[in-house]
């Protein structure tokens, strides 16, 4: 149960992001459609106790030192396995097949989260292992959300870009209809994967996905609804520490 006036604050802060860092209350009100008194008085509220500052010369708001402080305590405290892990093995035993975390770095994805399936005929993926964007559920679910121009760009590593687009455009246009991807036979023989994109925080961008992948007899059409119901939740819960990830750290 939560405080539906605390609820409705912590949303409107919310829209300070890095694309947007500074609000006035006129203009974050009619973008959020929260009335403007209410508006001022709750980031009024956030600037008395320093989570927000009022720049006097234009009487617009950014975020304060007190949320600088919080967020070095996260740093310092904080680390994504501790919820990555859960959520993983959680999704593994809903499914009971081998589920991964992969994030995108640079034009290719990268395996950062892992928890094997406890058959003896599974998928296997290691944890660190890279991967190309164009076979695999996990990396169309990637591929799909990605600008035009990065699209192209994964295409022209191919041998006949032109061949290749042609053949990736339509699946990709079904997977954003989708919201989710589905291949068997493509990362590996005989083996079928099932994966939902990753969002940042902001819902901005695509910046990894969560996937399952199994023997194609294990996940055949008739398990899908219940499999994609279990990646979206994961999907859900793992968005809180996309800020956080750094495949390179």
């Amino acid at each position: 149960m939560t405080l539906k006036t605390l609820d409705s604050a912590l949303a409107l802060l919310s829209y300070f992001t890095v694309r947007q860092s500074t609000w006035g209350v006129r203009e974050l009100a009619k973008y959020s459609g929260v009335h403007h008194a209410v508006v001022h008085r709750v980031l009024a509220t956030f600037a008395e106790n320093g989570y927000l500052i009022q720049h006097p010369e234009t009487s617009k708001y950014s975020l304060g030192l007190r949320l600088f402080e919080l967020g070095q305590v996260v740093r310092k405290t904080f680390t994504p396995e501790e919820i990555v892990r859960p959520v993983l093995e959680q999704l593994a035993g809903q499914c009971g097949e081998t589920v991964f975390l992969s994030w995108l770095d640079g034009h290719q994805g990268l395996c950062i989260g892992m928890v094997q399936s406890q058959h003896q005929l599974r998928f296997s993926i290691e944890l660190g292992e890279r991967f190309a964007l164009l076979a695999g559920a996990h990396a169309k679910a990637i591929l799909a959300f990605q600008p035009s121009a990065f699209r192209e760009a994964i295409y022209q590593q191919g041998k006949d870009s032109a061949a290749t687009r042609a053949d990736m455009e339509p699946h990709l246009d079904e997977v954003r209809q989708n919201g989710w991807a589905y291949t068997y036979g493509e990362a590996a023989a005989g083996v079928a994967g099932l994966a939902v994109p990753l969002w940042s925080p902001n819902h901005q961008a695509v910046v990894g996905s969560v996937s399952i992948a199994g023997p194609q007899q294990r996940i055949g059409e008739t398990d899908q609804p219940q499999l994609i119901s279990a990646l979206l939740q994961a999907s859900k819960n793992l968005e809180h520490v996309t800020g956080y990830v750094n495949p390179q750290a």
